[in-house]
């Protein structure tokens, strides 16, 4: 931030005055602005509200005009995404951990945005850009380090509420017989058109590896689906190139019985999110592991 040191540094003082008015935002006119009445983007409303009015105190005009057009958008109802790491220029050696997040973000706009977490994939979204554009100015530390903790926390907020409540203990009983559950679901997303792992699907995998391996289930049913974008017969090849992918790695990982790995291919039936047809949707592009006891 402090873009006045740097302006003040290279222009004049008509200089400045020139670049304050071509970021062009008014903060009273977007905070004023009438929301949508939907919880996930009244919340991002706020939370991009809030980044610009801190970038305007600290005269990042730049930045802060970039907040106030994304807050304005979400107030009027408009969807997007996070902003792409290509679009600021992030070091080299923070793109790797970065784009993770940005997966991370994505998978929980595709899965929890519409239900009781939308609060918190708000303030994920929103302040996985402010850890992007704290990072690119990269002269700190304080302050990315405060995005990138409030980044973590909001996603940790969402996968602790996304877990269901704990059953009652049950009343004492003689000799109680363990039950395992019949079904244990992973769910790994990929992106349009991909039948390409990224770093978020393989940890997902990973926990299905170790559990299967501690927990020795009698089938690992491995099922690859599509969204309605394309042709029924091409979503079929595509959610099949995408359940061997997933198998690839369970079999690499040591899950190597040939009996015990079944792999089966959707397409685009059996949506996870309803939509209609030719809809571009994350949360239909996945494969499902389904541990079987």
């Amino acid at each position: 931030m402090k873009k006045s040191i740097k302006f003040l540094t290279a222009l004049s003082v008509a200089g400045l005055l020139s670049a304050c008015a071509a970021f062009d935002y008014d903060l009273a006119m977007v905070e004023s602005q009438a929301t949508s009445g939907d919880a996930f983007k009244d919340a991002l409303h706020k939370e991009y509200l809030m980044l610009a009015r801190e970038e305007d105190k600290e005269d990042d005009w730049e930045d802060a005009g970039f907040f106030a057009d994304r807050a304005s958008q979400a107030a009027g109802g408009a969807d997007f995404p996070p902003q792409m790491i290509s679009e600021r220029q992030i070091p080299a050696a923070n793109i790797k951990e970065m784009s993770f997040a940005r997966s991370s973000v994505i998978n929980a706009l595709a899965t929890e945005k519409n239900g009781p977490n939308a609060g918190h994939v708000a303030r994920a979204q929103a302040k996985f850009d402010c850890w992007l554009q704290e990072q690119e100015e990269n002269t700190q530390p304080e302050d990315i380090a405060k995005c990138r903790s409030d980044f973590e926390e909001a996603m940790g907020s969402i996968m602790v509420k996304a877990m269901p409540a704990p059953a009652p203990a049950p009343a004492p009983a003689p000799a109680p017989k363990v039950m395992k559950p019949e079904t244990v679901t992973y769910v790994v997303y990929f992106d349009h058109d991909s039948s390409v792992l990224d770093d978020m699907a393989m940890v997902s995998i990973s926990k299905a590896i170790d559990v299967a391996k501690s927990t020795k289930p009698k089938l690992v049913q491995v099922g690859g689906h599509a969204d309605t974008t394309g042709d029924q017969v091409y979503n079929n090849a595509l959610s099949d190139r995408r359940a061997k992918a997933v198998a690839k790695v369970l079999k690499d990982g040591g899950l190597t019985d040939k009996k015990l790995v079944k792999m089966s291919m959707f397409g685009e039936d059996f949506t996870a999110v309803k939509t209609g047809d030719n809809v571009n949707n994350r949360g239909n592009r996945r494969v499902e592991i389904k541990l079987k006891y």
